[in-house]
C-alpha cells in the first residue's frame, strides 16, 4: 500500500512593486514501497512455549528433553520443533496403569512463511512400542489431550489454527492441527502443558501383564505437514 505524505507550503503574502504576490507552492508527494517474497531458505527457531513473545528461551527448552534444539527444517512451510516424550523408569505393576509424561510443556511448532494463506494440516502417526528384542508392548496407547494453540507472536492477526485431541491406538495417521484457508500464517505452537514430571495432558496407557523387566520400550511419532487443509 502506498503511503503519501503531503508537505503543505506556508503561504506568505508580501506586497511587491506593481501589486504582485508570491503564490503558494504545489504539495510534494513521497511514496513508500515494500515488496515481500516467500520465506524460502528460512529456518525458524523454537519459540518459548510458555510465553511466545518472550525472546528469552528456557535453557534447555525442555528440561526433560535437554538435547532437543529443534528440527532445523527450512521454510517457507516447516515443522520447527517436536518434543520427545519421556516417561522415565517405572516399576512393573500388576494393574493397567496410565503413566504421565515427565515433560512439563511439550509442544509442536509450525511456521508458514508462504504468504499465500492456503492453509495447512499437521498429522501424526505412532509406531509400536518395542524393546531391543523386538517384543511389543501390546495394547499400549498414547493419549495427547487438552492442548492450547498459541501464536508465536501475540500481534499475529492471522486466523488461528484449530487442534484436536489424539489417541494413538494403532499406526494410522491422526489430525493434530489444521489451519483453514487464509489462516495459520506465521509461527504457531500446539502446547500440552501440565505438571512437571507428571503431565496429565499426555499419558501412556500400559496393560497389566505386558511389560518385560529390565528393558526399554521405544516408539516414534512421525509428524506429517501438508500444504493445504483437507
Amino acid at each position: 500500500m502506498n503511503k503519501r505524505f503531503f508537505l503543505t507550503a506556508l503561504i506568505i503574502s508580501i506586497p511587491m512593486a506593481g501589486g504582485l504576490q508570491v503564490s503558494a507552492a504545489s504539495p510534494g508527494i513521497s511514496d513508500s514501497k515494500i515488496d515481500f517474497l516467500a520465506g524460502d531458505g528460512v529456518v525458524t527457531p523454537p519459540v518459548n512455549p510458555k510465553e511466545p513473545d518472550n525472546l528469552i528461551l528456557p535453557s534447555p527448552i525442555d528440561s526433560s528433553d535437554p538435547e532437543n534444539e529443534g528440527t532445523g527444517q527450512i521454510g517457507p512451510l516447516s515443522v520447527d520443533y517436536v518434543s520427545n516424550l519421556k516417561f522415565g523408569k517405572q516399576k512393573i505393576s500388576g494393574k493397567t496403569v496410565a503413566y504421565k509424561a515427565l515433560n512439563a510443556d511439550p509442544f509442536v511448532q509450525v511456521t508458514d512463511l508462504r504468504g499465500s494463506g492456503d492453509g495447512w494440516r499437521l498429522s501424526a502417526k505412532m509406531s509400536r512400542f518395542i524393546n531391543e528384542n523386538n517384543h511389543e508392548l501390546k495394547g499400549a496407547t498414547l493419549s495427547m489431550q487438552s492442548s492450547i494453540v498459541k501464536a508465536g507472536s501475540t500481534s499475529n492477526i492471522s486466523l488461528s489454527p484449530t487442534s484436536s485431541d489424539i489417541v494413538f491406538d494403532n499406526q494410522e495417521s491422526k489430525p493434530v492441527i489444521i489451519a483453514t484457508n487464509k489462516g495459520g500464517r506465521g509461527t504457531w505452537l500446539n502446547v500440552w502443558s501440565g505438571a512437571d514430571q507428571a503431565n496429565e495432558s499426555i499419558q501412556l496407557n500400559v496393560l497389566a501383564g505386558t511389560p518385560e523387566a529390565n528393558t526399554e520400550y521405544t516408539s516414534s511419532i512421525t509428524w506429517e505437514l501438508e500444504d493445504a487443509p483437507k
